[in-house]
């Protein structure tokens, strides 16, 4: 393992660089910046049917790292897929996914069909540098319940939350790592120099010194 030039600092410091290298590779790529568009779909249910998802508007879209709420007509949606107007003994079911499928709520209930109508949609995204790492949501229901006029919105609020626990913790694994590289290759470094000489040739021990010298007396 040790022998010849394959031990030599150049090419322990090569074998760091592959190592460093290859965590690099092992993190994210660069995602999100500031500001920038996070893809949403949508989907519903309605007497039985559902859509299939579809991409919103920019404007209904949530933008990385910022904090912001628009309004929705969800019952719009019904409109389109009936060709009628809403009925409101109806239930209404409405469903979002956000980053390629990465992320899908659970079926959200707009409206039960009993005078009970969905207010806000709160979604809390946990982000780690320029990534979302999940997506949490909440909702809730208008105070004055059995309205006899559905509302003419839902509210989608976007909130936005760093992982520094995440954070801080990647930041550790990676100085681990590249503390153990180092000790590693000096480690590498301090026996290559303990056993061969400048020549590259291994070093005698005392042993193979007493024992040579004996062997010369005879």
């Amino acid at each position: 393992f040790f022998g010849g030039s394959g031990c030599s600092p150049r090419n322990v410091f090569n074998m760091m660089v592959v190592a460093l290298f290859c965590i690099i590779l092992a993190l994210p790529s660069v995602g999100y910046r500031h500001g920038d568009h996070v893809t949403l779909l949508k989907r519903s249910q309605f007497q039985g049917m559902r859509t299939k998802w579809s991409e919103m508007e920019g404007k209904y879209a949530p933008h990385f790292g910022v904090q912001r709420t628009v309004t929705l007509d969800p019952l719009f949606e019904i409109q389109k897929q009936t060709a009628s107007q809403y009925k409101t003994h109806e239930s209404f079911k409405i469903s979002f996914s956000f980053v390629n499928d990465r992320f899908i709520t659970p079926w959200l209930t707009v409206t039960d069909g009993r005078g009970n109508y969905l207010h806000n949609i709160v979604f809390t995204f946990k982000y780690l540098g320029h990534h979302i790492k999940g997506v949490k949501v909440d909702t809730d229901y208008h105070p004055n319940s059995k309205l006899k006029v559905p509302p003419r919105h839902v509210n989608l609020v976007y909130n936005w939350e760093a992982d520094v626990e995440t954070d801080s913790q990647m930041g550790f694994t990676a100085l681990l790592i590249l503390t153990s590289l180092g000790t590693w290759g000096a480690g590498l470094i301090v026996a290559r120099e303990v056993m061969y000489d400048h020549t590259g040739r291994k070093k005698r021990s005392s042993r193979d010194e007493f024992r040579r010298k004996t062997e010369r007396g005879r």
